[in-house]
């Protein structure tokens, strides 16, 4: 076994991979094994101090870098003439065999020798701890094998998995993700690094032709036992597929299984090549804007530009990202002395080209396929507004959001309380024209819901995309957030604004009952917060401002009615005695974890 290096690329699974080098080093104590990390937090310090074994080798890999980098890179480091290839959640035992799969892949001349793996339930309910029961008894689990043929015929590709058959030795067009490899051979024949995901059939269609030896034998075999929290999900539910197809000009992939009882056929949608624009404002984002800057220069679909305007930044914000962007052509960098969001946006508005427009906050960032999803439904809608669900992040965890927290199918507008979804810009992609130079309101908070609100009034046809196509980071654990005297203030002037622009164009009559909902909860929402205010006075004269604002909307108002939190917290703010005596308990709602989950339905 002095030949073989076992390679190990993983993600936030260190409950996976610590039972896996448990396994490995009781059946092969001296093996190396080289780890490939791509979490944001390396595991290298826990596996240190849980083995402390030196032919253990962990490698941070830049984050997210996906599948198919980590395992080239992996294979760069190998220094035997073979390595085996693992998944992180496999377990090994008698049934893995890696002497005999060794020695078959010699004697047989093979350059990949790939064996099965055994689905073992995991205990996460009382369901799956009587299966593992039955399995231990029984000494039964579901083997699963890939002894698969890969032809392709003009621009469809087939791809047959013969998944009963359990051959001592049997060659292969591709096997399954756990084989014994020649080194060589694949540091000649790499995986795609355009591939995060999706990686397995691009890789063995890349190879077929190649004079590159492929086979299975039963004389090896792995458990393979995955946990999958939420994260982890959402990370390997993104699609890559159509990266592949794209690359090799193909219109649809036909995979059969069980002898054609079974067919999964995947077919490339017929998109236009819409131009977007990315504007993004930009203020002391020195730290802050890697991510974002990362997430679109990885973006499947490639026809965009990015416009960063800087906002009158205090620090090297500037010269940070052109490094970010390095020799990327679509991006470019405009500047913005006024302050503001919204004097950013319109300047990046008014240099953008794009067809469509995509505003982002440079603290935040992208699904890779956020554009390719937009555009996918641009092309079969032709609607004017997408809207896409997002992932809220704090300190402690993420929460999965949806952009329309309704059911309604076909084409939104004619649900007048769209207007009502949250009115942030950045799960949402705009048709140009929607939007002109009078669409920018100047003030600092609720800025964007001016352009939000307007475009969806202009919009002729809404629509949503049940993808996940943004990631918003909250500054804060998501409780007190920094609150001060101008914020409460500024609403007001922001809320005037709106107003008043859409008198001008005669559209604020039509959808006064939605409009003023929208001010009206923003109100109430932010009367509740005036609690958090240190300084009494400050208190008090936010309370009175914002309780004036909230009688010039009518408190009949048919939305109100049908809210009984909304309802029950207009009747708390709107009488100054009971929010006096009811102040101790709402902050609560704002510094208390477990309040404050309850609350966070009234946060728009």
């Amino acid at each position: 076994m002095k030949d073989l290096t076992i390679i190990i690329k993983t993600l936030d699974r260190y409950v996976c991979l610590k039972p896996l080098l448990k396994s490995i080093l009781k059946y092969h104590k001296d093996i190396p094994i080289l780890i490939g990390d791509d979490s944001a937090v390396s595991c290298e310090k826990q596996i240190k101090k849980d083995f402390n074994n030196k032919n253990i080798k962990v490698y941070k890999l830049p984050t997210d870098c996906g599948l198919s980098y980590g395992r080239n890179f992996l294979v760069s480091k190998v220094k035997t003439k073979y390595f085996c290839l693992c998944d992180d959640d496999f377990i090994f035992d008698k049934k893995t065999d890696l002497e005999k799969a060794l020695e078959i892949l010699k004697e047989k001349k093979v350059d990949i020798l790939g064996g099965y793996i055994r689905n073992y339930k995991i205990e996460t309910t009382f369901k799956d701890k009587i299966i593992k029961l039955g399995q231990k008894i029984f000494h039964y689990e579901l083997p699963t094998n890939y002894i698969g043929t890969i032809n392709q015929k003009k621009d469809t590709l087939y791809v047959d998995y013969k998944i009963f058959e359990f051959p001592e030795y049997q060659e292969s067009d591709l096997v399954l993700n756990f084989f014994i490899a020649k080194t060589k051979t694949i540091m000649d024949n790499p995986w795609d690094n355009d591939l995060k995901l999706q990686e397995h059939t691009a890789f063995f269609y890349s190879i077929k032709n190649k004079n590159v030896k492929v086979a299975f034998t039963n004389k090896l075999s792995v458990r393979h036992c995955p946990i999958q929290n939420r994260k982890y999900k959402n990370l390997r539910s993104r699609n890559y597929t159509h990266v592949f197809m794209e690359k090799n000009n193909l219109k649809k992939i036909v995979a059969t299984f069980d002898d054609e009882k079974r067919n999964n056929t995947t077919v490339l949608p017929e998109i236009n090549p819409t131009f977007i624009s990315v504007v993004i404002p930009m203020y002391n984002a020195v730290g802050k804007i890697d991510l974002l800057i990362k997430s679109l220069k990885e973006q499947t679909y490639k026809n965009f530009e990015v416009i960063i305007v800087d906002n009158n930044s205090k620090d090297n914000s500037i010269e940070y990202a052109k490094t970010l962007i390095d020799k990327d052509k679509r991006f470019r960098i405009e500047k913005e002395t006024k302050q503001g969001p919204n004097y950013a946006r319109k300047k990046g508005f008014e240099k953008s080209k794009g067809e469509y427009i995509y505003f982002c906050d440079a603290d935040d960032y992208l699904e890779d396929d956020t554009l390719y999803y937009f555009v996918c439904e641009i092309s079969k809608s032709k609607s004017d507004i997408i809207i896409g669900n997002y992932i809220e992040h704090n300190k402690n965890n993420s929460k999965l959001m949806k952009g329309v927290p309704f059911d309604y199918k076909g084409n939104l507008k004619n649900n007048r309380g769209i207007l009502h979804v949250k009115p942030a810009l950045w799960n949402k992609v705009f048709k140009r024209d929607l939007i002109d130079t009078d669409s920018f309101v100047f003030t600092m908070i609720g800025e964007d819901m001016f352009i939000t609100v307007l475009s969806m009034i202009r919009a002729a046809k809404i629509t949503n995309i049940n993808q996940v196509v943004y990631h918003y980071i909250l500054d804060d654990d998501g409780l007190s957030s920094k609150v001060n005297y101008k914020n409460f203030i500024n609403l007001i002037d922001t809320q005037n604004a709106i107003r008043e622009n859409l008198e001008k164009i005669k559209l604020y009559s039509k959808w006064q009952d939605e409009i003023e909902y929208i001010f009206i909860t923003h109100l109430v929402y932010k009367i509740f917060r005036v609690t958090l205010l240190k300084n009494k006075e400050e208190r008090k004269k936010a309370y009175k401002a914002l309780y004036v604002q909230l009688q010039v909307y009518s408190k009949h108002n048919s939305y109100l009615k049908k809210s009984k939190a909304f309802s029950l917290a207009y009747i708390v703010v709107s009488h100054k005695l009971l929010f006096k005596i009811c102040s101790p308990f709402i902050k609560l709602l704002f510094v208390d974890k477990v309040l404050n989950k309850l609350f966070k339905k009234l946060d728009k």
